[in-house]
């Protein structure tokens, strides 16, 4: 598949190599995504790349995970405070 987008022109035709020309002059060779990537950064109007290699680009996405320090410290901290020895008493 060739898909043309402003003065872009990403070739997909190779099941292992994407290629990225801009300008006549390639710019990418290698991995599919990476080359969707650097297409959608790169152009002005990034709308139409992502409209056409949505399922793509969706089923790529890195996990959004949610850090709650708070929760984190407090357990960290409670850790901290069951480990240490309780100090023995002189007879």
């Amino acid at each position: 598949m060739i898909f043309k987008h402003e003065n872009f022109v990403l070739d997909l035709e190779s099941a292992h190599r994407a290629k990225l020309y801009r300008d006549d002059k390639l710019v990418f060779l290698g991995d599919g995504y990476k080359a969707i990537t650097i297409l959608i950064r790169n152009c002005k109007n990034s709308a139409p790349v992502e409209e056409k290699f949505n399922s793509q680009l969706r089923t790529r996405q890195k996990p959004k995970f949610t850090v709650q320090k708070d929760d984190l410290e407090s357990l960290r901290l409670q850790a901290l405070k069951d480990l240490k020895p309780e100090k023995k008493k002189k007879r």
